[in-house]
This record gives structure tokens, C-alpha cells and sequence, in this order.
């Protein structure tokens, strides 16, 4: 008992150092590109222009983008992350997310359908969670799916509840890293670059927000590929 003991808090040391170091590393880039672009302006190497500053502004956005998920994910680690369920419908929700995604998935050369509901449902969400949460799905299967290809939104009422399906075309994941995705920094290729790849953080808040509720999230090879 003792050894298995000693042999936990070593692995959750080294989890704990893995972390602050995938921290600091997620951070460091951002600032290392915005610092180099700054400079060179200053210098006068690169002029400044609207393309140049719009460059600099997606780097803002990036980190601002990074800081928020820390944020969340650090208080959803506390049990601090809040939550304001009501009724509301689960179909209308997806709805919401197709339309918010529609553009973006046809300018990378995809097709998002939205099947209807096979019955009408009314359920206790946090309505701003859940969007959020198919936010952060939809955002992995732009990034992830190969053009030409689709992504397929659906509701299955599952008992007093109900799953929702995102479903996407080639390419997939190996076995091993269906349940990996959903852990912090995770990324299928450690070489993606991060203007296609992310944080690494989407999936895990996707997680937590889906336990709040009582539920939970899994991948499984789709029918599409």
C-alpha cells in the first residue's frame, strides 16, 4: 500500500510539472511571435499597415483565447465554474450552433447538415455552457476534417436525456487517443502548428462542461470516416 502510494503522488508530481511546463509553453509562443513582430515595427523593418497589424491582432486573440480556457479549465478544476441551468430545447441549441458555423465550414470547403430532432425535448441546461461546449466540437471538426469532407449534427433522446452527435468525414484517430483527445494540451501530431492545431484545450473543457450536466463526453470512430 505504501509503495502504490508513493508510487501515485510521483506520478501526480510529474503530471503537475507536465502541466506548468505545457502552460508556459502555450504562453511563450504567442508572446515570443508578438514581441519579434513589435520590435521589427519599432524598427522600422516591417511598416505598419492594417495587414500587418492584423497580424498582430490575431496573435491577441489567440492568447486571449488561451488565457480564457486556462481560466475555465482552472475553475472547473476548483468546482468554481459557474453555471445557470433553465429549460430549454436541445434541438434549438444545435440550431443556434449551425448557423454560428455554417460560413466558416463552407469556406473550408465542408458541408454542416443539422438533422431534425425525432422529438421535441425540454431539458435543465446552462444554455451558454452547451453552446460553448458544441463551440468547441465544431472548432475541432473544421480543423480536423480534410476538404472535401462533412460534419453531421444530430440529437438522440437517450432515457430522460439526450445525446448529441457531432459526426465528421476522414481523417480519424487511432484507438489509443479516443479517450487521449480529452485530456489537456493532447494533440494527435505534437508537430501541428498552432494556427491549425489549438491549444490542445477545447476537448477537455468540453469534458467538464458535460459532466456539470450530469453526463459526459466520448469519441468513437463515425460512419463517415
Amino acid at each position: 500500500d505504501f509503495n502504490r502510494l508513493a508510487e501515485a503522488l510521483e506520478q501526480a508530481r510529474s503530471a503537475r510539472r507536465r502541466w506548468l511546463a505545457d502552460v508556459a509553453h502555450e504562453l511563450r509562443t504567442p508572446l515570443t511571435v508578438l514581441r519579434g513582430e513589435l520590435e521589427a515595427l519599432e524598427d522600422g523593418v516591417r511598416p505598419l499597415t492594417p495587414q500587418n497589424l492584423g497580424s498582430l491582432n490575431t496573435e491577441v486573440r489567440q492568447l486571449g483565447q488561451l488565457v480564457e480556457d486556462l481560466h475555465a479549465l482552472a475553475l472547473a478544476d476548483a468546482g468554481a465554474l459557474a453555471f445557470e441551468y433553465e429549460p430549454c430545447e436541445p434541438q434549438q441549441l444545435l440550431e443556434d450552433a449551425f448557423v454560428r458555423h455554417q460560413r466558416r465550414f463552407e469556406e473550408a470547403g465542408l458541408t454542416l447538415t443539422l438533422e431534425e430532432a425525432p422529438v421535441a425535448l425540454s431539458l435543465s441546461l446552462d444554455p451558454l455552457r452547451i453552446a460553448q461546449l458544441l463551440d468547441n466540437l465544431l472548432e475541432n471538426a473544421l480543423r480536423y476534417t480534410d476538404a472535401p469532407g462533412e460534419v453531421h449534427l444530430r440529437l438522440e433522446p437517450r432515457g430522460q436525456g439526450v445525446c448529441m452527435v457531432v459526426e465528421d468525414s476522414a481523417p480519424g484517430v487511432s484507438d489509443d487517443a479516443l479517450e487521449a483527445m480529452f485530456t489537456r494540451f493532447w494533440r494527435q501530431e505534437a508537430s501541428r502548428a498552432r494556427a491549425s492545431g489549438g491549444a490542445g484545450l477545447g476537448l477537455a473543457i468540453v469534458r467538464r462542461i458535460s459532466r456539470a450536466h450530469e453526463g459526459d463526453v466520448i469519441a468513437e470512430p463515425s460512419p463517415l470516416g
